[in-house]
């Protein structure tokens, strides 16, 4: 332990702690963007065939399947394959039955793993589905949500 001897130094000990936690923040923050870049090939490709897997078992309207590439987390939100896929087919209509899927960026955001998908619905309309991923204990890949967002744009 120790004392203060006087204000000056107080407000001088002050300062470098806000500049030590400041400096902790951005690091941090900057461990984000270098843990993307140092996400492996491996890692990538996994992240993309989970989410075409369930693209998939969504054409075949297989619930379960579907179901089993979603988080723990969604399982016991929803927590049957039924209800899973109910609301998939009343909320996310372009991802439930795209007329085209390509995949685009993988980033960290907010410490999470965000995959972004440009689907084209029936409509031609153009959206952007932004899966965000959750590593397993066993080193899997699953779909923890995903945010539909429309774009202004028309497929042609």
């Amino acid at each position: 332990m120790f004392t203060i001897r006087n204000r000056r130094s107080a407000a001088t000990l002050t300062v470098a702690l806000v500049q030590a936690v400041a400096l902790c923040a951005t690091l941090l923050a900057c461990a984000d963007v270098t843990a993307a870049e140092k996400l492996g090939a491996s890692d990538r490709r996994a992240i993309e065939l989970t989410i075409r897997r369930q693209l998939d078992a969504f054409e075949h309207d297989d619930a379960d399947v579907a179901f089993g590439f979603s988080s723990p987390d969604i399982q016991r939100l929803f927590g049957s394959s039924d209800s899973f896929m109910e609301m998939v087919r009343e909320n996310y209509e372009p991802v439930y039955r795209p007329e085209r899927v390509r995949f685009l960026g993988l980033e960290a955001v907010d410490r999470r793993w965000v995959q972004t998908v440009q689907v084209v619905d029936r409509d031609g309309k153009v959206w952007r589905a932004l899966f965000t991923m959750k590593r397993q204990a066993d080193k899997s890949w699953r779909i923890g949500g995903c945010q539909l967002v429309q774009t202004s744009a028309i497929a042609t």
